[in-house]
């Protein structure tokens, strides 16, 4: 198994030792686990942001995909959701060793939600989905909750160190959604990021998540990711406030949910995601994306 040379400098470059180690031992972990799990290759290695897939064959001729995840600090959640899911609106799992943060998977097709040209029916097919993938959570997954509890502390502090990149009001309105909706969220896994490249073609299914995050909370805070998908689109438009809401609405509605709900979780995530984009060591520049739907509203 061979890593794209850049990939493999980037992913060094942020891990350090512990991920070199993981690529030395790349080859061997693959080999092990396509033994194991009675597959072959079957196409070359793609790497993503948090590890390696690797197309295979099983010994049933079926297609399928090795995954592995790179090493880190913190629990590698992605085979227990998809275990929850059982390929409800979500890829199969169909073997995972939790201690080498490996999994094979159900063969998706190669194309994503991004195909979709029309912003609004592509925010139905999210809004569709974050509904179906919103099913009873099991133990070990971090909660929303504790974040919004954090979050109403911090936010004004954070504003003022952010040199008061927000409003007063931006934050008061992003406060009063932490005290007012994030204590009592229902008890339902969130993928957590559930953007139009986490969204694949499927056979069985026509839309399918991948790549979860893991999360417990309300569904209502999971439109703010792919609005951004959209934002050049959407901030062209002749009326994008008109725009923003509209699409949020859309998101509500797919997900049976109240929509000042939805606009109220999204208008609290970019508020948080503004302020901080601008503390972090290492500024993004987001064009002004998340301070602008703070702001609107």
């Amino acid at each position: 198994m061979i890593v794209p040379p850049r990939s493999r400098e980037a992913w060094i470059a942020h891990g350090g030792e512990s991920v070199r180690d993981w690529l030395d031992r790349l080859p061997w972990l693959s080999e092990e686990l396509m033994d194991r799990w009675s597959c072959v290759p079957a196409g070359d290695v793609r790497a993503g942001f948090g590890g390696v897939v690797l197309p295979v064959r099983r010994a049933d001729g079926t297609r399928a995909v090795l995954k592995l995840s790179l090493p880190g600090e913190g629990d590698d959640l992605e085979s227990a959701v998809l275990a929850t899911w059982a390929g409800r609106g979500a890829v199969r799992l169909l073997e995972r060793d939790d201690a080498l943060r490996a999994r094979l998977l159900e063969n998706l097709e190669d194309r994503s939600l991004a195909e979709v040209e029309d912003a609004e029916v592509s925010m139905a097919v999210v809004g569709d989905l974050a509904r179906r993938l919103a099913v009873p959570a099991a133990g070990g997954l971090p909660r929303l909750s504790e974040a919004c509890a954090r979050w109403e502390r911090e936010l004004p502090r954070m504003n003022q160190l952010a040199a008061h990149a927000l409003s007063p009001r931006a934050v008061a309105v992003a406060v009063a959604t932490c005290r007012e909706l994030g204590a009592e969220q229902p008890e339902t896994v969130l993928h957590g990021d559930l953007h139009q490249n986490n969204v694949l073609r499927g056979r069985r299914e026509e839309w399918l998540a991948i790549d979860p995050l893991g999360l417990v909370g309300d569904l209502a805070s999971e439109c703010l990711t792919h609005l951004r998908d959209r934002w050049v689109e959407l901030h062209r438009q002749d009326q994008p406030h008109r725009a923003l809401r509209r699409r949020i609405d859309i998101f509500a509605d797919a997900a049976h949910i109240d929509r000042e709900r939805a606009r109220r979780w999204t208008q609290l995530r970019a508020a948080v995601t503004s302020l901080r984009s601008r503390l972090d060591t290492a500024p993004v520049d987001d064009h002004g994306l998340h301070a602008w739907v703070a702001s609107v509203l």
